[in-house]
């Protein structure tokens, strides 16, 4: 009985353990902004919208992938999303602080989320491909860019749309700035804003 008994305590321990792993790291730093111009004649879209990413684990683990998520409440099907978002392959390029070298990222959209964060809604993945000759570090920052004939819309605060997974840990941070302003409202944003919008971009 004594034996079982240890059994049960060491299993609940290594649980623990799990859980703990998995849990969110709260000393992890994740941020992001959106900005977006006219774009050249021939480009994908009528709108160039240029996101940059900075990501601080605070950890011995690299970046596995990061992920900006589309609002809850979204109404968008995969074909609206697609109609109204294009990108590149790669769809952005990082450097990691301290290292030297590109590191280059494809863009996924993922109807279903992200599961190994607990995450069930729409959202687009980014994630290192075998372009580069270096791999993501615990910090570094990029540039990803993406097309949209919509205009676009500030975007809400606060949120947590940014999310990463490294090691066994994962993160989540605030989305500043503006996107393209999809008829399903994918990204909750402050259209009551728009007249400002429109006066700073000249559209």
């Amino acid at each position: 009985m004594g034996a079982c008994k240890r059994h049960a305590s060491k299993f609940v321990f290594i649980v623990a353990l799990l859980v703990a792993a998995c849990a969110a790291a709260d000393d992890a730093l994740l941020h992001g902004t959106i900005m977006a111009s006219p774009a050249e004649p021939g480009a994908r879209g009528d709108w160039r919208y240029e996101m940059r990413v900075t990501w601080d684990n605070n950890s011995p683990f690299a970046l596995s992938h990061f992920n900006l998520k589309l609002d809850d409440g979204t109404n968008c099907t995969e074909g609206d999303i697609r109609s109204y978002l294009m990108w590149g392959s790669p769809a952005g390029e990082a450097h990691g602080f301290e290292v030297n070298g590109s590191i280059y990222f494809d863009a996924v959209l993922e109807m279903n989320g992200d599961p190994s964060l607990d995450i069930s809604v729409p959202l687009i993945k980014y994630e290192p491909n075998d372009m580069g000759d270096v791999r993501p570090g615990p910090s570094g920052t990029g540039v990803f860019v993406f097309w949209s004939d919509l205009p676009p819309w500030p975007i809400d605060r606060p949120n947590l749309l940014l999310s990463e997974k490294f090691g066994q840990e994962h993160s989540f941070g605030v989305m500043d700035g503006v996107f393209p302003a999809l008829p399903c409202n994918p990204i909750a944003t402050t259209r009551e804003s728009w007249g400002t919008v429109k006066v700073g971009y000249g559209r």
